[in-house]
């Protein structure tokens, strides 16, 4: 364990410190330099190298952050509202057509939405997804308000719309694990989305 205050008690001009992805300055003397190229979502900020330079003995260091990456990991918040259309909030929150191939880019949706502006969210985020290095949906955020209307898009009867109703139930139970409920709410997105695509 390195102490915060370690340059000075050392009388060092200055002191580099590793092991840690995201460029941190602990004072004027220590800083954390960072990555070259990031490999995760956590730091959420491009790779980089510091430049450092040292005028002379006891001076204040001159520190110049050099962008090295070649990849930019990044998180984007989607916040949607019932009202909102899905696929154009989340076109405008995506980097320019130029930019995507080196990015790599998780969408964390939150709020409220309806089942059929859920699935059309999935449905854009997977025609899109060819463009970027990476890319994905995050949307154990994103609470789904289920009408009948909702169920009768998928059958107004017979097993189809038993395996709705079904699922609705398991997904809106409270007595039930979080993810046992996500795992409802998604396999109602998938039954939802396969029966638009068959439906002529």
């Amino acid at each position: 364990m390195v102490a915060p205050d370690r340059a000075r008690r050392a009388g060092l001009d200055y002191l580099a410190l590793g092991d840690w992805h995201g460029m941190v300055s602990v004072d004027q003397r220590t800083h954390y330099c960072g990555t070259p190229e990031p490999d995760r979502f956590k730091h959420d900020a491009p790779g980089t190298a510091l430049l450092v330079t040292i005028a002379g003995p006891s001076s204040i260091p001159d520190i110049q952050t050099l962008p090295t990456a070649t990849f930019a990991w990044r998180n984007l918040d989607l916040n949607l509202l019932e009202s909102d259309a899905p696929e154009p909030a989340l076109n405008s929150l995506l980097p320019a057509l130029r930019e995507r191939r080196n990015s790599l880019i998780r969408v964390v949706a939150s709020g409220h939405t309806r089942l059929a502006a859920r699935a059309e969210l999935v449905a854009a985020v997977e025609r899109v997804a060819p463009d970027f290095a990476f890319l994905e949906l995050a949307h154990d955020g994103l609470a789904t308000e289920c009408e009948l209307e909702d169920l009768d898009q998928i059958d107004r009867g017979g097993a189809l719309r038993e395996a709705a109703n079904a699922l609705l139930a398991e997904s809106t139970d409270e007595r039930r694990p979080i993810s046992e409920r996500e795992i409802a709410r998604a396999a109602l997105m998938r039954l939802y989305s396969y029966t638009q695509a068959i439906t002529p």
